[in-house]
């Protein structure tokens, strides 16, 4: 067992030297003189900070697995940023309180991104308990051991979307002089909020669990990646604005 955990800890340094190469190009449309996101930007960066998570707590906690779909996911995320047009100028990410708001709900999106990702690992663990010849599956942790990490990752997720909303609506009116706007990003954000809080919800007073919680979980994300990443592709790639 020992050889085996150290096996797979050995075999994550190789992720954090892609993480480490890939972090310029996460950062420096955000570090340049004149900052510029959108679409493509957002899938780059969010596919680093979940990398990152990942990283991190698999030192920590048991996620044999998670790699073997997060790498690929990843490559085919990364490879759909570089066919995306650079997003639009954003001077407001100059501003400390802006710079904030967005490294709060960047980390929001990266732990409910990881979130997901073990959602995906629950679906493949039950069907590990119906065929489990499959030597791809035989490396995944308990079905239970999956939803604790994922309910725990959701919950710091939640936390931290909850964070994203209230300052949002506060640096609006502090930077801007202007209420947050019913859009359609912060519509999709509301929907995302309000489907991980009914699931966290459902865990606590009724015991929510698998496929239940799988299919709340995926949903709530996608609701969130329709919020920035959708709405930012169709103003940078439909709309061209």
């Amino acid at each position: 067992m020992a050889n085996a955990q150290t096996t797979q800890r050995l075999g994550h340094w190789p992720l954090a030297l892609v993480a480490l190469c890939h972090a310029p190009a996460a950062f420096m449309p955000l570090a340049s003189q004149a900052p510029h996101f959108g679409a493509a930007e957002a899938l780059s960066l969010l596919t680093w900070i979940a990398v990152i998570i990942y990283w991190v707590a698999a030192w920590l906690i048991r996620v044999d697995g998670l790699q073997t779909i997060l790498v690929p996911v990843a490559a085919t995320v990364l490879g759909l940023s570089l066919l995306i047009p650079p997003g639009h100028a954003t001077p407001w990410l100059a501003k400390p309180l802006m710079q904030l708001h967005f490294g709060i709900a960047m980390l929001a999106y990266g732990f409910l991104a990881v979130a997901a990702g073990l959602a995906i690992l629950m679906r493949l663990a039950d069907a590990k308990l119906h065929r489990p010849s499959q030597t791809l599956l035989g490396q995944l942790p308990p079905l239970l051991a999956l939803e604790r990490v994922m309910f725990s990752t959701l919950g710091l997720g939640f936390a931290l979307l909850t964070a994203t909303l209230a300052t949002g609506v506060v640096f609006s009116e502090l930077l801007f002089g202007a209420p947050a706007r019913l859009n359609h990003k912060v519509l999709f954000s509301l929907t995302a909020w309000m489907i991980f809080g009914g699931l966290l919800w459902g865990r606590l007073v009724r015991g929510w669990r698998g496929r239940l919680a799988v299919n709340w979980t995926l949903a709530g994300f996608a609701a969130l990646l329709l919020a920035y990443v959708g709405s930012r592709f169709v103003l940078d790639i439909v709309l061209q604005r």
